[in-house]
């Protein structure tokens, strides 16, 4: 289990239980908005990617904005991964509790 009582702590009463479970609810909440919000900046900049690609209108604009656009997607990436699991982890967490 996630939250393991310490032996000589005791069982936890229902106060502290519903304490653990409105954190773990309010953390839910924030990393679900947090990795809503991650998920929406990395998929627009990587469509914004798609009108410097060859073929396409503004593909002499690759060197001056192109290849940044790329950039910026690659720098995202980590920022929504991180953001994703932290959420599972937030999920994992509100379910262990609430078993």
């Amino acid at each position: 289990m996630l939250f393991d009582a310490e032996i000589d702590e005791g069982p936890l009463n229902k106060e502290d239980i519903e304490a653990l479970k409105k954190n773990a609810r309010e953390r839910l909440r924030l990393w679900k908005r947090r990795a809503l919000i991650s998920m929406t900046a990395f998929f627009i900049s990587c469509a914004s990617v798609d009108p410097f690609l060859a073929g396409h209108p503004l593909y002499s604009y690759w060197e001056t904005f192109g290849k940044y656009l790329v950039l910026l997607s690659m720098a995202l990436l980590p920022v929504f991964v991180c953001c994703m699991g932290l959420w599972w982890g937030a999920w994992r967490a509100l379910r262990e509790i609430e078993k």
